[in-house]
């Protein structure tokens, strides 16, 4: 990202910078816990775990959860994974605690300084919301997209990134989720007709 776009979007006179600090200073202790439970809930390093629950549900209750909507969660994720790594290594924009000072801002959990666009977390919650969710009613999207607007809303509040990342990651996990799950059902129509004929 050159300096100008960076200064446009990031600097101290930005939205998204006032946004930031009025997110990251707005805490209360009740919140605090419950933030700090979303780093690890709203993160794809627990992705084995979150495909293991799917599956076993899928398993159990197939007429609930149809094993395509695993395989399309686990692609999902693993398309959404690589998106964040490539464009983190394209926009290099250092994280709040190294941009604004550690003294400047309150962080809860880990500390870190590099590549904060886009939102990892976001983009995990919102593939995850968008590809079980396929499809489906109010019944299905309304907890999937609040879990994933407050895996959003943490990232800010726990100083981990700002809310054009965060905003970002969400349009990219929703981006993400539709190009798999359309892939998906083209590659399985096809098959079908291949069956079919």
């Amino acid at each position: 990202m050159t300096p100008s776009l960076y200064q446009t979007l990031y600097g101290p006179e930005s939205l998204n910078f006032k946004l930031f600090m009025a997110i990251n200073h707005a805490h209360h202790p009740l919140l605090d816990p419950v933030m700090e439970a979303l780093i690890y809930l709203g993160g794809s390093r627990i992705v084995y775990l979150y495909a293991a629950l799917l599956l076993g549900v899928a398993l159990a209750r197939r007429e609930w959860l149809p094993l395509r909507y695993v395989a399309v969660f686990c692609l999902g994720t693993a398309a959404g994974i690589g998106f964040e790594e490539l464009l983190k290594g394209i926009a290099q924009v250092p994280r709040p605690g190294l941009a604004i000072g550690l003294d400047r801002i309150i962080v809860l959990g880990e500390v870190k300084l590099r590549n904060s666009f886009p939102s990892g977390h976001a983009i995990f919650a919102f593939v995850m919301a968008f590809t079980l969710s396929w499809r489906r009613g109010a019944r299905w999207k309304v907890p999937l997209y609040s879990f994933a607007a407050l895996v959003a809303y943490s990232r800010v509040y726990v100083g981990a990134h700002y809310p054009l990342d965060v905003t970002a990651g969400a349009a990219i996990g929703v981006f993400t989720g539709f190009v798999v799950w359309k892939g998906y059902e083209s590659v399985a129509a096809r098959t079908a007709g291949k069956r079919d004929g």
